[in-house]
């Protein structure tokens, strides 16, 4: 293989200081088994409260099904609805500029 000597890439290569983060790596796990040791899943008190159920609730015993009107057609009203031959029964005129209605304004 190549020299890796100089290679800012290579980090530790120092033997004390291996061994250094070594040691400080074991601390660390013991610390965070030693906090986990509250809780099976390992987390913190304050974290647990946020997982805590909320107060079960209360019992509302269902809504009384109402009776709803018949629904009816509306054969009534046809009588009321414009005929061919009614004024109401062409769609409106579009109003359409024209020049004089233009320059007017």
């Amino acid at each position: 293989m190549g020299d890796y000597s100089n290679d800012p890439l290579m980090r530790n290569q120092n033997a004390a200081v291996q061994a250094r983060t070594k040691a400080q790596n074991r601390a660390n796990v013991l610390q965070l088994k030693l906090i986990g040791q509250s809780h099976p899943t390992g987390l913190t008190a304050n974290l647990l409260k946020l997982f805590e159920p909320r107060p079960p609730l209360e019992y509302k015993p269902p809504p009384e099904k109402r009776k709803c009107p018949p629904l009816t057609g509306m054969a009534q009203f046809v009588s009321k609805f414009a005929e061919p031959g009614d004024p109401e029964y062409a769609p409106p005129k579009p109003v359409v500029e024209t020049p004089v209605i233009f320059c007017s304004i």
